[in-house]
């Protein structure tokens, strides 16, 4: 023994032949799908955030950090929240072809977000 310790053979990668998941139609369509939520999500966590922190009472005067993101989405999303339209038959096209359960979770949330964004549109441009 030369001072170097005796690890085994190096361990090998499985074999198959399927390709990852995410280069399946249900992955592809998935990915997309989240690409196409994250703008919402951007927006709703620091409004949610916002609400929250102002409702239990931390948060009484106007935030530099939380304010800037939702007001911004409130004067622009009367107007490009139509494009929820596409989205949400996408992500019903998507939950259709799903085979995993946590990707199925995860378009029922992407499908919330593209309805509340949806909603929110219509009240805006009716109200």
């Amino acid at each position: 023994m030369n001072g170097v310790p005796d690890v085994g053979p190096a361990p090998s990668l499985p074999d198959t032949t399927e390709p990852p998941w995410v280069e399946t139609r249900p992955g592809m369509v998935f990915f997309l799908n989240a690409l196409v939520a994250a703008p919402i999500l951007m927006v709703a966590y620091p409004w949610m955030l916002r609400w929250l922190l102002r409702t239990a009472g931390i948060l009484d005067r106007p935030s530099r950090i939380l304010d800037p993101v939702p007001a911004v989405a409130a004067h622009v999303a009367p107007v490009i929240g139509w494009l929820a339209v596409p989205a949400l038959a996408f992500a019903i096209y998507g939950l259709r072809i799903a085979d995993r359960r946590w990707a199925r979770t995860l378009l029922w949330v992407f499908l919330a977000g593209h309805v509340g964004t949806l909603l929110y549109t219509i009240g805006r441009w009716v109200g």
